[in-house]
């Protein structure tokens, strides 16, 4: 007790948490629907992509973050109508946009003089160096995001089930794509600082995945998705600083050891009650 009263007396280490829990809340509900779409190929290409607009930003001397989104942003608009207008899969298309971005954010990190280290912070994250500027970023970019599932989860849910009655009882798929669309750019901008471009699937898609064993239900989903990451993530936080391991990778390696922890129970509970917790039809 005294040496956890001691690590959150540390400036820095309350500053990660704030941080961590505030993405890990948003994560956590916009992985609910990325699962749920089955796209969590789509939220790790936007999440590489965004490694250009990070690149520009410096270049252009802007917000990196700022300029993330908008990049971000912008491969998640273009892509759902380069595969209309192409007939290309979804595979296909993140398979050209994700190393095309990447190798553009790198080419162009390498023409900055002195930012090669910052590259090293924005891939693989750095919570412990965030400032309270950062921290204070982090919770608006999370009351944003959080307000705007608040006003459109419904019709978000319902796009993502099933597009073609969403359609057919009168709503506009397209608006509400753009939505979740920037929505999640919002979200994977929002963990950069925290684990980084590279690992920000695991908070988007492993807490989700984790609940999706055990929930009965959509609003189940929706409420412990947020709690699992928070746990995810300040076990990370706490594993790292004792450690001294990176914080970033340190929270994606506890996230997969909870998630084959949560596989492992569920075998077990089913050989001994003969049923599972939840089903997967009804979680989904």
């Amino acid at each position: 007790m005294t040496n956890l009263v001691e690590f959150l007396s540390y400036p820095f280490v309350q500053r990660a948490l704030i941080g961590g829990i505030a993405v890990a809340v948003v994560a956590g509900l916009m992985g609910v629907f990325t699962t749920m779409r089955q796209a969590s190929f789509f939220g790790d290409a936007i999440a590489h992509s965004s490694l250009a607009g990070v690149a520009l930003g410096l270049l252009l001397g802007v917000n990196p973050l700022l300029a993330a989104f908008v990049y971000a942003v912008g491969v998640a608009l273009i892509l759902p109508r380069l595969r209309t207008k192409t007939g290309f899969s979804f595979d296909n298309l993140l398979g050209i946009f994700l190393p095309m971005s990447m190798g553009l954010g790198v080419v162009l990190f390498a023409s900055l003089p002195g930012y090669q280290p910052e590259l090293l912070g924005f891939l693989f994250g750095s919570v412990l160096a965030m400032s309270w500027v950062d921290v204070l970023l982090l919770l608006v970019l999370a009351i944003i995001i959080i307000i705007g599932l608040h006003l459109w989860w419904l019709k978000l849910t319902l796009v993502s089930i099933d597009p073609d009655y969403a359609q057919m009882v009168g709503l506009s798929t397209r608006v509400y794509e753009t939505i979740y669309h920037i929505l999640l750019a919002l979200t994977i901008v929002a963990g950069v600082r925290l684990v980084g471009i590279v690992l920000m699937n695991a908070l988007l898609i492993i807490p989700a995945s984790i609940v999706k064993l055990y929930a009965r239900s959509f609003k189940s989903l929706l409420l412990f998705t947020p709690l699992i990451g928070v746990i995810c993530v300040t076990t990370g936080l706490v594993f790292s600083v004792q450690t001294n391991a990176p914080s970033g990778a340190m929270i994606a390696v506890v996230s997969g050891g909870f998630f084959g922890l949560a596989v492992i129970f569920q075998k077990l509970w089913f050989l001994i009650t003969g049923y599972l917790p939840a089903s997967t039809k009804e979680a989904k």
